[in-house]
């Protein structure tokens, strides 16, 4: 892209597991999985009840969904945030290049994935990492990049990077750990 500038930046290193919830936390994807979890459930349980107001039996086979909703809903999005901090400390330590055209994140020679700047829409800054979202072809990606593994000139050019990408940033203060 012409207006971001021509400048790479180049880390390697492995995620902790408080950088990667810190991460999952500012985007707020798992939150938004719980909300709509428990929204399924508590329509579930509303409508085996409906029954009962009108004097007749309770769907306990729904009831009995709307239970199951619910204690996914407390269970399953930190089960999966496990299973996805698991799923990347199994790729061992990753090397990113982050440049004009976007961020390749790659394992010794193996190049694990590229993300072109046009398909990256929103960024984030908390206390320990930037976090930039974005599509891969069908899936959602998260590129979480760590502070600690940035030296202070090459996080000076992330953030002109991130500043001059073509997507939204965030602007929420209980990102950036203030």
């Amino acid at each position: 892209m012409d207006d971001i500038r021509q400048t790479t930046i180049t880390f390697s290193g492995i995620l902790t597991r408080e950088e990667f919830d810190e991460a999952l936390a500012a985007t707020g994807w798992f939150r938004r999985l719980r909300w709509l979890i428990v929204v399924a459930a508590a329509l579930m349980a509303a409508l085996s009840l409906r029954a009962s107001a009108h004097g007749g039996p309770i769907n306990a086979g729904l009831l009995t969904l709307a239970l199951v909703y619910g204690v996914l809903g407390l269970f399953l999005p930190p089960l999966l945030a496990g299973r996805m901090f698991r799923a990347d400390q199994a790729t061992g330590e990753k090397q990113a290049v982050i440049d004009d055209a976007g961020f390749v994140v790659s394992r010794g020679s193996e190049e694990l994935m590229r993300v072109p700047w046009r398909t990256m829409y929103r960024s984030y800054e908390t206390e320990r990492v930037y976090v930039v979202t974005g599509r891969l072809g069908w899936k959602a990606g998260l590129l979480i990049v760590p502070k600690r593994l940035l030296t202070r000139t090459s996080e000076t050019e992330l953030v002109g990077v991130l500043l001059e990408a073509p997507f939204r940033h965030s602007k929420s203060m209980r990102t950036h750990g203030r």
